[in-house]
């Protein structure tokens, strides 16, 4: 599935189920996540575009919702915006951009720091904890099916299920499968 294409969710009981390696994947890869997450507010000056200590820590910071930003929110929220959402992110932060460039001559200002940093904390926040929380409840497929799948567990309604775009999770759940069923 491409970020563009429309979300393909499948009946519940599709996919397999991580085990116990994919589950250790997916807390890990959760951690890192909410280490970021804590990371974009725990400095004092979070509300400016400064608050990581190198560029290279930046730019690794915001690779990651570049390249998987719209399969956070598509799946995570069920919903086929294909490219919308990253797309209006983008708009708002280059406008927000041109404001704080206008009123204060630098980019490293309150008035992108924030939407930038809040952005930031949304897309880790909710990978992240997509990521724990599918660990926890072995989520199959796409770890952004967590959330849905425990409303769904709690209400008594099977939740839709959605194959990882991320292929070596993938890989390594039918591996694990393949594995046990023998």
């Amino acid at each position: 599935m491409k970020q563009s294409e429309p979300l393909a969710l499948v009946d519940a009981g599709t996919l397999v189920r991580p085990g116990p390696l994919g589950r250790l994947l997916r807390l890990s890869l959760g951690a890192l996540c909410l280490y970021v997450f804590v990371g974009v507010f725990y400095d004092v000056e979070w509300t400016t575009i400064q608050s990581f200590s190198s560029l290279d820590a930046r730019l690794l910071v915001l690779l990651p919702p570049l390249f998987v930003f719209n399969y956070v929110v598509n799946i995570g929220f069920s919903r086929s915006w294909g490219q919308r959402p990253f797309i209006a992110s983008v708009i708002a932060l280059t406008v927000f951009g041109a404001v704080a460039l206008l009123a204060t001559g630098s980019l490293n200002s309150p008035l992108l720091g924030i939407p930038l940093n809040l952005w930031l904390g949304y897309f880790y926040g909710h990978l992240g904890l997509s990521f724990v929380l599918s660990a926890l409840i072995a989520t199959p497929g796409c770890e952004m099916r967590a959330i849905p799948e425990l409303f769904g567990r709690l209400s008594g309604k099977p939740s839709q299920e959605h194959t990882c775009p991320v292929a070596f999770i993938t890989k390594i759940d039918e591996w694990e499968h393949s594995r046990s069923s023998g």
